[in-house]
């Protein structure tokens, strides 16, 4: 008896942590078809892309150029999400992106949260745009378990080392260093990576770090994702969310 309880309470702890919290539905939508692991299109030919994750791209012109498991991706959602199939929408701050879709987290009929399937599958990123942050603590992790059972797009997962950034490697990245340098400014926080990635945090952002209990140190090992740029043969990254700091 007492080995039962034990083994529900850590089926019951690792179910909790990767779910979000229940929310009441803000609209309910029919489907006509689904583009990829992220996108569907409505009845009304309107298209919702799912809130806080990014799916490997599709290549419908050459599916044999897609990126890897993006094809796996639509497979999972076609599981569970079928044509004149209905749909429930939950909607954030901000309601459409700059190509003119519907900004949503996205649930099936039965009310399972389409992009946090995703995530626990190992099949998307999760990635905080603009102020869509409603889930950000679930979805990250969800994409951390997934990230440390190697699944999906995470088998062979590898962060840049910050001695090997260069000019190719500018863009979206997840990258690995010590903080070499730390101060705090006027203007919020900066520290550096290895002695060569220079990361600022603004004043108004970093309070949400703090309220997420992220705090800084030096000598700290920390995996961060963002945008990295190059200027002036010096890489640079700027943290605008606590959902950019990772978790080994």
């Amino acid at each position: 008896m007492r080995f039962f309880i034990f083994c529900f309470l850590v089926v019951f702890s690792v179910f909790s942590d990767a779910s979000c919290p229940h929310v009441s539905w803000d609209a309910t939508v029919f489907v006509k078809s689904i583009n990829d692991g992220d996108t569907v299109t409505l009845v009304d030919g309107r298209r919702v892309r799912f809130i806080g994750i990014n799916t490997p791209e599709m290549n419908h012109r050459n599916l044999s150029k897609s990126q890897p498991y993006a094809r796996e991706a639509k497979k999972l959602l076609e599981r569970y999400v079928r044509k004149g199939d209905k749909l429930h929408l939950v909607f954030d701050k901000s309601k459409h992106d700059k190509y003119g879709r519907m900004l949503a987290y996205v649930y099936s009929k039965t009310g399972r949260n389409l992009a946090l399937m995703q995530l626990q599958k190992g099949l998307a990123w999760h990635w905080v745009v603009g102020k869509n942050d409603k889930f950000w603590k679930c979805f990250q992790t969800a994409e951390r378990q997934a990230r440390l059972r190697k699944k999906g797009v995470w088998s062979k997962f590898r962060p840049v080392k910050v001695a090997q950034l260069k000019k190719s490697t500018a863009g979206y990245q997840y990258i690995s260093g010590v903080i070499t340098q730390l101060k705090r400014t006027s203007k919020g926080m900066r520290f550096v990576l290895d002695k060569k990635l220079t990361v600022k945090i603004s004043k108004f952002n970093l309070i949400k770090f703090k309220k997420n209990n992220i705090h800084l140190r030096l000598h700290q090992r920390v995996l961060l994702t963002g945008k990295i740029v190059m200027s002036r043969g010096k890489a640079k990254l700027t943290l605008y969310h606590p959902a950019q700091f990772l978790h080994n």
